[in-house]
């Protein structure tokens, strides 16, 4: 690309860096002489109807946000690329002044976070949510003005990208949790991603490192956010509650809008706020916790039935009545007394008869774990205990085993009681991860849980694939197995083999061109050089130096000499003027002519050369034949000239040219 005009007018100059979805060059617009950015589509991805039309649609509507704080969007268009011009920043990155400049001081962090809230503000308020916010993506010049880039584009590409290991790696640090589950961006994982920016910026740290985006993706899910004030303890409380704030697993709890986090981090280095409590935030698990414990049964004491509820005797009866209740209470008496003696003798009878019709034996619980449940179920049966089963998955037990009992082995219960079984389904298969493309560190730390019996790995040369990059897996991505039964094959490449820069001191170019060649090396020769020592055509340059190890294949940049470089040289050329040597007789009409002094003529004599312009050399009346040396300066290539007036009229003109 470097060289080639896209869009008619803009020249690419040089490459700037690349992404996931694309790659960045910087470029001059040849119409507004201004340089620009240029953004490219990555060719891969220009196949995708979809993804296309919505990578349109989202650049076009970003084009309407204007913000001092925003990288401007001029231009998009297609040219054998899809590709959006943008406003070009003479700066770094948030991230390498991160890694040049840290730690930031309190004050001049905040100044760079307010600015980035009121970009990421601005496009919230036009409906636009930027979803890869990190430091990447984060523009920042010598004076510390911050300029935000990719609005809009990371929504369109936030399924494509996942495919390019590195890109995915560098935005997971910044994923929230809520992203991380795979559900949808909105204003608040924006919120989430400003603050994991700001808690890198103020520490120099990422709050969840990894060295796999799985890793990493599940500390935004379960692992506890690390307090800043952890890693640097001058940071005021009222700004580590800013991104604790910002930081909360639940949404709910983070910011409502960007702008509310404005507000918060403009008052955070106030006085009053000085004294401010660490801000604590619930966790939900132990929310969780919490909710089940509220749904446990609990013990209430039975509501007891007031004395002064009871029917009482109305004083008011008349005693005839008493009487008559007297009278039927000696007959209950007598009743009762007879029954009271049943009652006992059928007491002595029960206690020496039921206690041999009701008693119930106990049995021991016998051990059935680890075996086939049709044992289990016979063995128990045979103690007169009943099975309750209940099956699950299991990758230690085989299939139809039994994982575990209740009540376990050895215990005492009374015969016809039942036990529960777990019986193992087997292990459950899974789809394997596409391992091809990351690093052996990465896979090697995903493994570690995955559950596959045995992991072997296979080392290949490549040319192409760079080292220790996974080239091939078996059984591949996608294939259903039980890793516990399965042996996982792995095959890195080793890198492309080393060969060591030959020596092209002075070698002419189909010399060095052979040289190279033979060492498996290729020659760039889009490099020239003036030189007064080594002659036009050779080497003067390499670069690496003879003796460098490189890989094979690679190109090494050959600097070829100019010869000596041409300079200005002067010359006096000399101009020689004529006088035409003849005496003017009188005119004044008095007598006859005679004899007088010659009549003088007016010399005017211009030149131009590489420090003049028609400059004006002689300007002077002559009576006689007279040569002029002119001080010509000429540039290589170019020529001098000059003109002669004679009395106001052009009368000889003529050309110096640089002499060889």
């Amino acid at each position: 690309m470097i060289g080639k005009r896209v869009g008619g007018r803009y020249q690419i100059i040089s490459r700037l860096g690349e992404g996931g979805m694309a790659i960045v060059y910087k470029a001059k617009d040849l119409i507004l002489d201004r340089f620009v950015a240029v953004k490219t589509l990555r060719p891969e991805l220009a196949d995708d109807e979809e993804f296309v039309r919505r990578f349109h649609r989202e650049a076009e509507s970003v084009t309407s946000l204007s913000h001092p704080n925003i990288v401007a969007i001029y231009d998009i268009g297609e040219e054998d690329c899809y590709y959006i011009v943008m406003e070009y920043v003479e700066g770094m990155t948030l991230k390498e002044f991160i890694r040049d400049y840290s730690p930031v001081s309190i004050d001049e962090a905040i100044h760079i976070m307010k600015q980035i809230i009121l970009a990421i503000a601005h496009a919230h308020e036009h409906g636009i949510v930027h979803r890869d916010i990190k430091p990447q993506n984060i523009l920042i010049d010598e004076s510390e003005h911050v300029k935000v880039t990719d609005f809009g584009i990371a929504l369109a590409v936030s399924g494509a990208t996942i495919t390019y290991t590195h890109s995915i790696m560098g935005s997971a640090h910044y994923l929230s949790p809520e992203q991380a589950k795979g559900g949808k961006a909105t204003v608040k994982s924006d919120i989430y991603a400003i603050g994991i920016v700001m808690f890198e910026l103020l520490t120099g740290k990422l709050p969840f490192p990894g060295t796999s985006p799985v890793s990493v993706a599940l500390k935004h899910l379960s692992s506890p956010m690390p307090y800043p004030r952890d890693f640097r303890a001058d940071i005021p409380q009222a700004v580590e509650n800013v991104m604790i704030r910002a930081l909360a697993k639940d949404p709910s709890d983070r910011y409502n809008h960007v702008t509310d986090m404005y507000q918060d981090i403009l008052t955070a280095l106030n006085p009053e706020r000085a004294h401010e409590l660490r801000l604590i935030l619930n966790d939900p698990v132990e929310n969780d916790e919490q909710e089940e414990d509220l749904e446990k049964t609990i013990k209430m004491a039975p509501i007891k039935k007031s004395a002064a509820s009871e029917d009482r005797p109305d004083k008011k009866q008349p005693s005839t009545e008493k009487s008559k209740k007297k009278s039927r209470a000696r007959k209950w008496l007598t009743a009762s007394g007879i029954l009271l003696l049943l009652i006992t003798a059928g007491l002595v009878l029960g206690m020496t008869l039921l206690p041999r019709l009701f008693y119930v034996s106990n049995v021991r619980v016998p051990d059935v774990a680890g075996k086939t449940y049709q044992s289990a179920k016979k063995m128990l049966e045979n103690q007169d205990l009943k099975v309750v089963r209940t099956d699950r998955v299991s990758n230690s037990v085989a299939k139809g085993k039994i994982i575990s009992q209740n009540p376990e082995a050895g215990a005492e219960v009374k015969s016809g009681a039942e036990v529960a079984l777990v019986v193992s389904k087997g292990a459950k298969s899974v789809s394997v991860d596409n391992y091809v493309g990351y690093s052996r560190e990465t896979v090697s730390s995903v493994l570690e849980d995955a559950g596959f019996k045995d992991v072997v790995w296979h080392e290949e040369k490549s040319t192409s694939v760079p080292e220790d990059e996974i080239i091939k897996q078996n059984p591949k991505a996608g294939e259903k197995v039980v890793p516990s039964k399965t042996v996982l094959e792995l095959t890195y490449s080793s890198g492309n083999p080393q060969v060591t820069v030959p020596d092209l001191d002075k070698k002419t170019k189909s010399e060095a061109s052979k040289l190279l060649e033979d060492a498996g090396l290729k020659a760039d020769f889009s490099q020239a050089e003036f030189s007064d020592t080594v002659e036009k055509g050779l080497v003067l340059d390499q670069n690496p130096a003879a003796g460098s190890l490189m890989e094979r294949g690679a190109s090494v940049t050959v600097t070829l000499s100019k010869g000596s470089e041409a300079k200005p040289k002067e010359i006096d050329q000399p101009i020689k003027v004529i006088y035409p040597g003849s005496n003017t007789p009188s005119q004044n009409g008095n007598g006859p002519s005679s004899k007088s002094e010659p009549t003088p003529i007016h010399v005017q004599i211009y030149y131009t050369d590489a420090n003049h312009s028609d400059s004006l050399f002689a300007d002077e009346k002559i009576t006689e034949t007279k040569t002029y040396a002119i001080p010509f300066t000429i540039n290589p290539n170019e020529k001098g000239t000059y003109r002669v007036l004679i009395d106001g009229t052009e009368r000889k003109t003529g050309t110096v040219d640089y002499p060889d």
